[in-house]
């Protein structure tokens, strides 16, 4: 049943129990009336034991005539309540059952129906422009990834190649060659950046469809063994803890992503002689590295926000962390507690 119509049969229940409630003392009166007036024309005298118990006789039967009109009139209303229920919201629920059953990534035809029904044929003409404007722009990001992909790549490496060469040159003074340096490492950000702009159009248009169960403990281990070079330079130790056989269900080149990025992020963030604890138990991934200033909690999965000024990324990495493990139901969570950094997931 309908909620509006429930709450409707709500109210008129209370409506309809206050009156007939009001209605037996009107009732009593009237017909103590009606029987005196017919005692006084046969000229029937009772006694006062006699008046009362047809006073009693007379309110029981009008409570019990007030009930049982009350019960018919009430089983009668939600009877024919339902009936109309089921009849006038019917295009709306199989409306809704279309919406629910509608994926942007398959983009099935709709069929919303038709109904006499003035306002819901208004809902299914809006909900059709709707749908249909929500698939154009759909479509349009999903090309303009495909596309972007193509045409900033390569330019972009045209670049980079080109820069390379010019370093080579014996000619250069120390001021040039520091120069191209500089812009060398602005342009293998930028292709970082760009990169990851499209890997998170390409998570926002649902691309990453392939859903597989993935060895999260070996993952995780060959995941930390690549990333050895990078903490040498830094004099960081890895401690890890990882527990054996668990798995999880997911796209395997999104999880490595997440992996990956929070390790990033944990030596980008880490003190110089510092200790990275990784610690792997059912259903929580807990990734801890020192630190001297917590990072700034409201930007932190936001994208191109400033976290910290001290080891300044592409403003990508965490954003494309909350990304991925919002497409999975996955909790993330940071903290930062006695000069050390927790980065937690919960999935």
């Amino acid at each position: 049943m309908s909620k509006l119509l429930s709450r409707s049969l709500k109210q008129f229940m209370i409506y309809g129990g206050v009156v007939l409630l009001c209605s037996i003392p009107v009732y009593y009166l009237a017909i103590n009336e009606l029987w005196k007036i017919e005692l006084n024309e046969h000229k029937i005298v009772l006694t006062p034991e006699a008046g009362r118990e047809d006073k009693y006789i007379i309110i029981g039967a009008v409570t019990i005539l007030t009930a049982i009109f009350f019960i018919l009139l009430l089983g009668g209303f939600v009877l024919l309540n339902r009936r109309i229920s089921r009849k006038l919201w019917r295009p709306f629920y199989h409306s809704l059952t279309e919406i629910r059953n509608f994926d942007l990534n398959r983009q099935p035809d709709v069929k919303l129906g038709e109904t006499d029904i003035s306002e819901f044929t208004e809902l299914n003409k809006s909900l059709h422009k709707l749908i249909s404007g929500n698939i154009a722009v759909f479509n349009q990001q999903k090309e303009f990834a495909e596309n972007a992909s193509h045409e900033l790549q390569t330019p972009l490496a045209v670049v980079q190649s080109k820069l390379e060469l010019l370093i080579q040159s014996k000619s250069l003074t120390s001021e040039q060659f520091q120069i191209i340096e500089e812009a060398l490492m602005a342009l293998a950000r930028v292709g970082r950046i760009n990169k990851n702009l499209l890997l998170l159009t390409k998570i926002d248009n649902s691309q990453f469809k392939e859903v597989e169960t993935i060895d999260f403990s070996g993952l995780l281990e060959n995941t930390v063994t690549q990333f050895s070079n990078f903490v040498d330079p830094r004099k960081l130790t890895v401690n890890t803890e990882i527990a054996p056989n668990i798995e999880i269900a997911g796209n395997k080149a999104l999880i490595e992503i997440l992996v990956n990025n929070l390790i990033t992020n944990a030596i980008r963030h880490s003190t110089r002689n510092g200790s990275i604890s990784i610690s792997l138990f059912q259903k929580k991934l807990t990734i801890a590295n020192p630190g001297e200033l917590p990072l700034k909690g409201e930007q932190l999965f936001k994208r191109f926000a400033t976290v910290s000024g001290q080891a300044p990324g592409t403003g990508l990495g965490l954003s494309l962390v909350k990304q991925i493990s919002s497409r999975y139901g996955w909790d993330i969570n940071y903290g930062f507690d006695k000069g050390t950094h927790v980065f937690s997931l919960n999935f």
